[in-house]
């Protein structure tokens, strides 16, 4: 096993700071915010945020996009609702679309953009007929372990209501306790196996537990003190899609991640189940653990491993890939982020990635944002 690599150092201002390479190192890095900062800050390159007195600015809160108006070829404005009116706002220039990996496909498809047949199928007018739109989603999917701690050394039950008015007492004074955290506060990069030159697997350690009640988007209260250890496959080949179910707005796409389709994502699942296993069989773990809670020590085989993962696995919330940039078929926008085949229509977001990174796209989806607009001044 390559030895865990220094995690980015991260910053409540979302900077991204590696002392290193993901192949080097030989240490996990504690994950910490700025203690003295005056409040939890978006990411740097919009703090001071002078934007919104522009008088070329407008926003628009509480409306809802329906679909981009396209006449002759290129995208010429957009339609939506608000305060139950359908309104149109026409553009000089271009159309640019930032809403996701999720809701950008799903605004092109409402709007006639993407695989004809499939909106021939829910009822939509063909506008142009963009086969790529909605497809090549992919997301990083953790597994996770849960110990039970030996020592009240966890952050379980500080969010009761009279310990979470504390630390928010604590914060304002003094920048310090609890609610500076980050609660994932150690991570690590590693190799899946000793040909992989790149590592492929991201941990994440919690001082807490972290287990989801079935069927459920809600976490479950667990009592007493417990660690939670997160094995992440950052390369998945499994690909999924975005499609349209319905014509109404009001219907929700279908979002099928189709994680674990390929046989190489559950090799790479079962074995940073067993990576982290490893991790908590260290030394320095000695004493401050006690029993595994989640799945427990019973699940051993891959066979079993794969069913917990089947079960009990999550969304890193990572998703990507729906509007590729490229110039093959499924394509959906050509380098410069303009969509193929349409004028006056870029995207801008995580959806144009074609591969997702190895790590976390905040910092990629900024740095698509820096470019996209460079490319619009650039052309402008």
């Amino acid at each position: 096993m390559r030895p865990a690599d220094p995690y980015a150092t991260r910053r409540e201002q979302g900077e991204s700071e590696r002392g290193g390479t993901q192949t080097g190192g030989g240490h996990p890095v504690h994950l910490e915010t700025p203690l003295h900062s005056r409040s939890l800050a978006p990411p740097r390159p919009c703090a001071p945020c002078p934007i919104p007195d522009r008088p070329n600015l407008t926003v628009l809160t509480g409306a809802q996009a329906d679909r981009i108006v396209v006449e002759n070829g290129r995208a010429v404005g957009v339609t939506y609702e608000r305060g139950g009116r359908m309104e149109t706002v026409r553009a000089d220039a271009e159309v640019i679309l930032s809403a996701g990996a999720v809701n950008s496909p799903w605004l092109l498809l409402r709007s006639g953009i993407g695989p004809a047949d499939e909106l021939r199928a829910v009822g939509v007018d063909v506008v142009h007929d963009l086969p790529g739109v909605g497809k090549n989603l992919h997301d990083q999917l953790e597994v996770y372990i849960t110990r039970a701690s030996a020592q009240p050394l966890s952050y379980s039950g500080e969010d009761r209501w009279d310990r979470a008015l504390r630390h928010a007492v604590q914060y304002g004074l003094y920048r310090t306790g609890p609610a500076t955290a980050t609660i994932t506060e150690a991570g690590a990069f590693l190799s899946s196996a000793d040909d992989v030159t790149s590592p492929d697997l991201q941990l994440h350690f919690l001082p807490a537990y972290v287990v989801w009640k079935d069927g459920s988007h809600t976490a479950e209260k667990i009592p007493g003190h417990g660690v939670t250890l997160l094995a992440c496959n950052v390369r998945p080949r499994s690909r999924g899609a975005v499609t349209l179910v319905s014509k109404d707005r009001s219907v929700l796409p279908a979002v099928d991640p189709n994680y674990l389709d390929d046989p190489h994502d559950w090799e790479i699942a079962v074995e940073g189940f067993r990576r982290m296993r490893e991790v908590f069989a260290a030394p320095a773990f000695a004493g401050l653990l006690k029993e595994e809670w989640l799945p427990g020590a019973s699940v051993e085989t891959d066979e079993e491993i794969r069913a917990y993962i089947r079960r009990w696995a999550k969304t890193d919330y990572h998703p990507v890939g729906t509007c590729k940039m490229g110039v093959d078929d499924l394509a959906v926008v050509d380098p410069e982020l303009r969509v193929h085949g349409l004028d006056g229509l870029r995207v801008i977001d995580s959806s144009i990635m074609p591969n997702i990174i190895s790590g976390n796209t905040q910092a990629p989806s900024m740095m698509i944002g820096e470019k996209g607009a460079a490319l619009i001044l650039a052309g402008a």
